[in-house]
């Protein structure tokens, strides 16, 4: 599918996936502080077992001093803050790629049902991590979570049936339930959101690259015509 002249500049999607990479990094590493922080400041979290308390009871002792220096709930909801900008840069990244692939038929409005619910998801984390009403906000993004699951399948099948590259966006996409559900006995919520931002950081990646092979074929025509 081709862009159009009122798409996203070159210059912006490079930018875009930098930023979808580095915060794709940067919440894998940081999301892991973060669930350290909720076991800290939610004991009963470990006390209920799972495979979380393999390595955060250890850990928590090895990072004592990045998760004492407040309140342990003060410091879990300021950790929380993190995954507002790691979520606007995978959602900035699947935008990236809608633009460039422009849906038609079903796949367009699976797209828009994804992106809706991305949307949703950053009112959610902005409203939890940055207003007092956490628990209202939170409510907020169960929906959201709902769509993105079965959207997301919806969307991967359409992707992997038309043709979509790279698959591994469209498979993390309809794996998405099966994956939040493995990642929260791990770690915290926020972290089943990593998959995602991953797969949406590859696609973007791969977006710009196509774009750059077209640019160079197009030049080259260009000189070949004149």
């Amino acid at each position: 599918m081709e862009t159009t002249p009122h798409d996203i500049s070159p210059a912006t999607a490079r930018r875009i996936t930098i930023t979808a990479w580095a915060m794709a990094a940067f919440g894998t590493v940081a999301g892991q502080l973060h669930a350290l922080s909720r076991f800290n400041s939610h004991p009963d979290d470990l006390t209920e077992g799972g495979l979380g308390t393999a390595w955060a009871v250890w850990a928590i002792d090895a990072f004592r001093p990045l998760l004492e220096w407040g309140d342990p709930y003060f410091v879990y909801w300021t950790y929380g803050k993190i995954w507002l900008p790691v979520c606007l840069a995978f959602v900035a990244a699947a935008w990236l790629v809608h633009r460039r692939r422009q849906p038609v038929g079903a796949e367009r409005w699976a797209w828009r049902l994804q992106l809706a619910a991305y949307a949703l998801l950053l009112v959610s984390v902005a409203g939890d991590y940055f207003t007092p009403w956490t628990d209202y906000f939170f409510l907020v993004g169960l929906p959201a979570l709902l769509v993105m699951g079965l959207g997301g399948i919806w969307l991967g099948i359409l992707l992997l049936r038309n043709g979509f590259r790279p698959r591994v966006t469209a498979w993390l996409l309809i794996a998405f339930f099966p994956l939040f559900f493995a990642i929260t006995e791990v770690t915290s919520m926020g972290n089943a959101l990593l998959p995602l931002m991953w797969g949406w950081a590859i696609a973007a990646h791969h977006t710009v690259r196509r774009g750059r092979a077209a640019e160079v074929i197009a030049v080259s025509d260009l000189h070949t015509v004149r």
